[in-house]
């Protein structure tokens, strides 16, 4: 990858406010230091939080039928 290229993507990124893509940047040069928990939706935390505590408690899962489409 050319230079010009590199300052093309350091100047897009330096001119962002979004913090979403700055993050992903962020995690995926390796500077970040939490996981990506605190990024998830509140329904996937809710949804993980709940298999979690039935596999805690050794509640069944249900099994899904693979759809036909």
């Amino acid at each position: 990858m050319d230079i010009e290229l590199k300052y093309k993507i350091v100047e897009k990124i330096v001119q962002s406010n979004d913090d979403i893509l700055l993050n992903e940047i962020k995690a995926l040069v390796g500077l970040s230091e939490e996981d990506f928990w605190h990024d998830l939706p509140i329904e996937v935390k809710q949804a993980i939080d709940l298999a979690k505590s039935q596999l805690d408690a050794n509640v069944p899962v249900k099994k899904q039928r693979a759809s036909r489409f």
